[in-house]
């Protein structure tokens, strides 16, 4: 990029407006070196950057920047060994310590969660035993504290006695009739670090004393009395002694700076940086800029771009352009009306262009895209060098042989007023010749021209689009704005008609005008006003679906405020009947408790009679003794008992299980070889125990079931087998039906490849 661009598209004129929104000398240095970039990472962290402090901007305002003291001089002589920082740089140490305070302070309020800011957080110290330190030996004044040191304050007592004793003597010498008449005004003089009284040149008559100073004139003489002289050396003494004390404690206090050097390099150095940022946002808040995007493709669209410098001059009255650029095409041709901003435009691409590649904010609107170019290269205005004997044409040319011999591919060339200052045709043919190789060797190029032929290239190339600057047909005025896909029409003669001009001059110049350019120019126009009444219909049509949007939009709303209401009043219903039901629930429970209760009440008198009357019958089992378990009608042999807890080990078959007393009888025949002799209950759990109840009744199958599934969960049986046949289907159903029921068991199947045989696990 070269300087000549950056001055043509008066991106130097954007640096020094910045310039204006930072508060430290440093920062404009760092402002005037910001140039372009073609490193993508380098362009998105500066615009990461501005976009944090632009958030902050909107959440309170400006970052408390003002009267930031630039200590970059201190941290050098810091920096330098056995260096002694004066009591002046100790002040803008600690205001600039403050401002880190109140920075820190700042950003901590507004929470701004993005990774510049919370940097800035983390590596902001404000270093408060420093700033404590400082404003505890030097005062706002610009002197150092009395409490400095025990021997600064005692110095200082000292002499201010001195001073005291000084004055009372001076002022007795004045006041005495003796020296009345050489005493030449009554006040008491500083002379050469000594107490002194202005005499007239005859004292020596009337007093001794030591002359350290005349007036101008010579009529007065600043004597020392005599009486004096003890006292002015004790002074001169102390004075000498503060000045070491204060010397000493100077340098204390500049080691105790040095210790915290390198937090303060940190400091000054994100300070600057966020100051730079705050500089960029700042701009960028006040002309509504945004923040463009990276095309890869090379395409570039921007709404209501502005350049910032015509915001500056016309303000309110600054036309935003629509700048638009497709991948595919790698020309753009604006043509118009002189006066119409065909300058503007191209300068508005080329700045904003350079703008972006700098990673700042742009005056735009919607998401802007910008390719990031190799190199921008721009040739505006008349380059005539007279010192150089060049005409414009040969200056022209010039310029763009020098681009043509830097150019490697991805640069953007803006050109301004091509194969002007010539013959038209000449000009033409070599404009259309530059642009065909700049194409081939990889650039985009913008160009203006008044040139009717290189319009004619802009429609037969399909890598070029003419735009064009117009003027409203009916007032002549122009609009300043870019419309695509159609030249621009010169309109010179038109122009000078609506000025007024004389009629003799426009008719005969319309004369000199060729039939052809006639031609071409009113074609051109005739294009420019149908493109208005189709942009005319487009915008019907854009209206006419904007209420049909508005429309649809509302008959949806309407369709959602039925469906809320439907759906209120079905919640309400809902409620109601849960409401209802809860009622109902509460009904069914109080009269189940009170069923239930009943129930238990029976089943306590039941089992208190039962119990009581068993317990009368037990006869005294001994080990051995046959037995029967009532509950589950089946017999056995007495194993064990235990007498305290009155519990019974019985054998019932091959089943051993402990059972209370009371639910056993003893019996006196032996053990019946019932049902259960077919169960084969065991307690080793790698054998499955199984009920065999073929040829049962249903009556039958269904109790000796009953108290199979019994004896099982009392012995912890896991799993088991019903054998029951097929038969006509009648003795399986019931047992699956009667097993369906019971809550002991977890799940139940037929036997993997014999419908006969059920198999039931238990929980």
């Amino acid at each position: 990029m070269i300087d000549k661009t950056l001055l043509y598209l008066d991106y130097t004129k954007l640096l020094e407006l910045l310039k204006n929104y930072s508060s430290i000398q440093y920062v404009h240095e760092l402002i005037s070196s910001l140039l372009p970039e073609n490193d993508t990472n380098l362009i998105q962290e500066r615009q990461d950057k501005i976009e944090a402090v632009m958030e902050v901007l909107r959440w309170d305002g400006k970052i408390p920047f003002s009267d930031i003291p630039f200590i970059e001089d201190i941290i050098k002589r810091l920096n330098i060994k056995d260096s002694l920082l004066e009591i002046s740089e100790f002040i803008a140490l600690s205001d600039f310590l403050s401002v880190c305070d109140s920075v820190l302070k700042y950003l901590k309020k507004v929470h701004i969660k993005k990774q510049f800011i919370e940097e800035a957080i983390k590596k902001i110290n404000p270093l408060y035993p420093l700033t404590t330190k400082i404003k505890q030996t030097i005062n706002s004044e610009g002197t150092i504290e009395d409490t400095a040191s025990y021997e600064l304050s005692r110095i200082r007592t000292d002499l201010y006695v001195y001073k005291e004793k000084i004055r009372n003597l001076l002022n007795r010498i004045m006041e005495s009739e003796s020296v009345a008449p050489v005493l030449q005004d009554n006040y008491i003089a500083v002379r050469n670090g000594r107490y002194v009284v202005p005499f007239k040149p005859n004292f020596n008559q009337f007093i001794q004393g030591i002359v350290h100073d005349y007036s101008h004139s010579l009529k007065t003489s600043f004597v020392e009395p005599v009486e004096c002289v003890e006292l002015n050396n004790s002074i001169s003494i102390f004075e000498k002694e503060e000045k070491e004390e204060e010397l000493r404690i100077l340098n204390d206090l500049t080691e105790y700076a040095r210790k915290s050097l390198g937090d303060l390099e940190i400091n000054l150095d994100i300070i600057c940086e966020l100051d730079f940022y705050h500089s960029l946002a700042l701009f960028s808040t006040e002309f509504d800029c945004i923040r463009p995007e990276i095309s890869n493709d090379g395409s570039i669209d921007i709404n209501n771009a502005r350049n910032p410098f015509i915001a500056i001059s016309k303000k309110e009255m600054t036309i935003p352009i629509d700048i638009k650029l497709d991948k595919k095409k790698d020309i753009m041709i604006i043509s118009g009306p002189n006066a119409g901003g065909k300058t503007a435009a191209l300068k508005t691409i080329g700045l904003l262009s350079l703008m972006s590649q700098a990673g700042l904010f742009i005056p735009a609107s919607g998401r802007p895209k910008l390719p990031v170019y190799s190199n921008i290269y721009a040739i505006i205005g008349d380059e005539q060098d007279i010192s150089m004997e060049l005409s414009s044409f040969t200056a022209h040319m010039m310029s763009i042989k020098d681009i043509y011999n830097k150019i490697k591919g991805g640069e953007l060339i803006l050109i301004d007023e091509i194969g002007g200052n010539t013959e038209p045709q000449e000009a033409s043919a070599l404009s259309m010749g530059i642009m065909d190789t700049f194409v081939d060797k990889g650039c985009k190029i913008v160009v203006t021209t008044h040139l009717n032929l290189l319009k004619a290239y802009g429609y037969s190339r399909p890598f070029a689009i003419n735009a064009s600057t117009v003027f409203d047909p009916e007032s002549m005025e122009p609009l300043y704005k870019l419309t695509y896909g159609m030249a621009g029409y010169s309109n010179a003669i038109n122009v000078a008609k609506n000025m007024n001009f004389p009629d003799e001059i426009i008719e005969k110049s319309s004369k000199y005008l060729g039939a052809q350019e006639h031609m071409l120019n009113d074609l051109i126009c005739a294009l420019e006003n149908g493109k208005k009444r189709v942009d005319e219909e487009k915008d019907k049509i854009k209206k006419l679906r904007e209420e049909l949007k508005d429309k649809i939009s509302l008959i949806k709303q309407k369709k959602e405020e039925y469906f809320r209401e439907y759906e209120e009043k079905c919640n309400n219903k809902l409620l109601e009947l849960e409401k209802e039901l809860d009622e109902i629930k509460k009904e069914i429970a109080k009269k189940e408790k009170t069923s239930i209760k009943i129930n238990k009440e029976r089943l306590s008198r039941l089992k208190d009679k039962y119990v009581r009357t068993e317990s009368k019958k037990q006869d005294k089992l001994l080990i051995g003794d046959y037995v029967t378990i009532r509950t589950l009608g089946i017999s056995g042999y007495v194993t064990d008992i235990d007498e305290v807890r009155d519990i019974v080990e019985v054998i019932t078959g091959n089943v051993r299980t402990k059972i209370s007393r009371v639910f056993i009888s003893k019996s006196k025949e032996l053990p019946k070889k019932d049902v259960y002799s077919k169960i084969g209950l065991t307690s080793n759990n790698n054998i499955t125990p199984e009920l065999n109840i073929i040829g049962f009744r249903v009556e039958e199958a269904i109790s000796a079931l009953s108290k199979f599934i019994d004896s099982a969960v009392i012995n912890g049986v896991h799993k088991a087998k019903i054998i029951h046949g097929i038969g006509t289907g009648r003795l399986m159903k019931a047992v699956k039906d009667y097993l369906s029921d019971e809550k002991f068991i977890k799940h139940l199947r037929s036997e993997e490849g014999n419908a006969g045989v059920t198999v039931v696990e238990f929980i």
